[in-house]
């Protein structure tokens, strides 16, 4: 069984929501077109819900009260750092 780091997991998180759905985090992909080629700091709620693997319904419910966010005007974005610190402080020892 192989250990993943946190950092291979924002990876992960990141390149999931890129380019829609789960990949191998050992192996680079080329950033979607369009974009810039830097990695993604920040989700949407949906993006969020969809990396971590649950509803938006759920992660509204269960989730999003427990996390740090920035709201700007309608906008809410979650850094992917404070889903890492939710997901390792929520995980079960």
């Amino acid at each position: 069984m192989s250990h993943v780091t946190l950092g291979q997991l924002s990876l992960g998180l990141a390149d999931a929501v890129a380019n829609g759905g789960p990949t191998r985090t050992d192996r680079p992909r080329a950033a979607p077109k369009g974009t810039r080629g830097s990695l993604r700091l920040a989700l949407s709620p949906d993006e969020a819900a969809a990396a971590l693997g649950v509803s938006r319904d759920y992660l509204d419910e269960h989730v999003i009260g427990e996390l740090r966010i920035v709201r700007r005007g309608r906008r809410i974005l979650i850094a992917l750092a404070e889903l890492e610190r939710w997901l390792e402080r929520s995980s079960a020892r």
